[in-house]
């Protein structure tokens, strides 16, 4: 389908546009969210994991160095656990659930996408510092800033030129961090910490990052200006399996930077993760959901038919404030 589009030259793209790209907002150095209520937890691993390896390897960069101590065994938990799955329609490489109740963790499940892992870049290295970065996540800890490449809690796993981008180890303001959330002698009660409100929360890794309109433009199936329709609601694979909970938006095409100009005026459908199955509700710590007659630009990945992703969630999402498009999460100005 894709051989099948008359596409606009880069060239063009990126005489008309002027991007600044950034991560999801986050910390110089890395914050957390929640914590256990016990340093002491056991991390289990699908017996069916090719990454058993990879999944001992990065939860041992934790328990080696801080006062978390958590071990690893085989088989299934309802509590913590770890396994593989193979999704090429998602950008990221691996990703964190964890549920949080008054600023405790109640439960975890970590998953390592073999989509992105299995290719040959993906070192025995650089996937421990992948599953290592989603058991950070299981900690307590949030993301880092695109200046603090010396964490291992940094949201991208490779540079777009395909060099490494984050370390495969905990820094040292990581390991303060941790040992700050639980210390060896805790307190008789133990007391939540961080500004999230309780329910079930989406943290990734991205497999690459993208600092510029060069890069995001290249990486991007379709580049569109446009106008969200309708909010069509949610939808998820499976009840319970929350990383597959996205919610969708109708988004008319006013213009095609890249991709098949035939496409401009017709509607086409945004899919961006987190959302809810009537009982649960699931939200991306990535994603800040479109709305109606927002008037936005866009950086695609076609997922299957007129279906899209914006890479890297909000990464690449751009929305007109006062005649100019800035970054929905970062305020950055599309000039």
């Amino acid at each position: 389908m894709k051989n099948k589009k008359l596409l606009v030259t880069a060239s063009a793209v990126l005489a008309s546009i002027s991007l600044l790209v950034s991560s999801t907002p986050a910390s110089a150095t890395v914050t957390s969210f929640g914590k256990w209520s016990n340093r002491t937890q056991t991390m289990y691993i699908a017996t069916s994991s090719a990454n058993s390896t990879a999944w001992s390897s990065g939860a041992a960069k934790w328990k080696s160095n801080t006062n978390f101590n958590v071990s690893t065994k085989l088989g299934t938990s309802s509590i913590y656990y770890a396994y593989d799955v193979n999704d090429s329609s998602v950008t990221w490489d691996g990703i964190c659930t964890y549920t949080t109740r008054s600023g405790i963790i109640t439960k975890a499940t970590l998953q390592l996408n073999t989509y992105y892992t299995n290719q040959s870049k993906y070192t025995s290295s650089i996937k421990a510092g992948v599953t290592g970065h989603e058991v950070g996540h299981s900690l307590g800890l949030n993301h880092t800033s695109a200046v603090e490449t010396s964490s291992i809690m940094y949201p991208n796993t490779f540079n777009s030129d395909g060099t490494p981008a984050r370390s495969v180890n905990p820094s040292s303001s990581d390991i303060s961090v941790v040992n700050n959330l639980y210390p060896v002698l805790p307190t008789a009660t133990a007391t939540g910490v961080g500004s999230k409100g309780d329910g079930v929360y989406l943290h990734a890794s991205w497999s690459v990052g993208y600092k510029n309109k060069e890069e995001l433009t290249k990486a991007a199936d379709l580049v569109v200006k446009g106008t969200v329709s309708k909010e069509k609601g949610s939808k998820f694979g499976k009840k319970g399996d929350y990383s597959t909970y996205s919610t969708e938006v109708n988004v008319e095409i006013s213009e095609v930077l890249k991709g098949d100009p035939a496409q401009e005026g017709q509607n086409i459908t945004v899919s961006q993760m987190g959302g809810t199955d009537g009982e649960v509700t699931v939200y991306s710590d990535s994603s800040t959901h479109l709305r109606k007659n927002q008037e936005i630009m866009l950086f695609l990945r076609e997922v299957n038919g007129d279906t899209y992703i914006p890479i890297n969630e909000d990464d690449s999402i751009f929305v007109n404030e006062g005649g100019s498009f800035k970054n929905i999460a970062s305020k950055k100005e599309l000039e």
